[in-house]
């Protein structure tokens, strides 16, 4: 099966829509206050919350079912930025990045997803409406 996961993220909030064929599923989350992950995630900038949401948008559709083993995931990336450091796969200078980055690609292995990065327009990207 073959999904596009579109994401966006704020320093205060995460969403993310999993597009499979004509079904789509919207998400969104508030960030929990830093202290509850002993300050792991004390979310500074929007990239980093575009990485949590990928993580949590993963990892959450897999967990109702909506991605299963094997299946095609294209990661809708508004984000020149975060396009280029999924595609280098090399690690960068933030803790909280490349921890979401170790965590998402221990998942695609795990459960062996094929997943291909996109970068589209910001004005492409319908996460973005249910969090701004």
């Amino acid at each position: 099966m073959e999904h596009k996961l579109f994401l966006d993220g704020t320093k205060t909030k995460i969403s993310w829509i999993i597009q499979t064929g004509n079904q789509i599923t919207k998400e969104f989350r508030v960030h929990p206050p830093a202290y509850t992950s002993g300050y792991k995630l004390d979310v500074k900038n929007e990239e980093q919350s575009k990485f949590i949401a990928l993580h949590a948008g993963i990892y959450w559709s897999v967990g109702v079912y909506t991605i299963k083993d094997g299946d095609t995931v294209n990661v809708m990336c508004d984000s020149k930025k975060m396009y280029d450091i999924l595609s280098s796969k090399h690690k960068i200078s933030d803790q909280i990045i490349n921890d979401k980055i170790h965590f998402i690609n221990l998942f695609i292995k795990q459960r062996k997803l094929v997943v291909n990065y996109h970068l589209i327009d910001s004005d492409e990207n319908p996460a973005s409406v249910l969090i701004r």
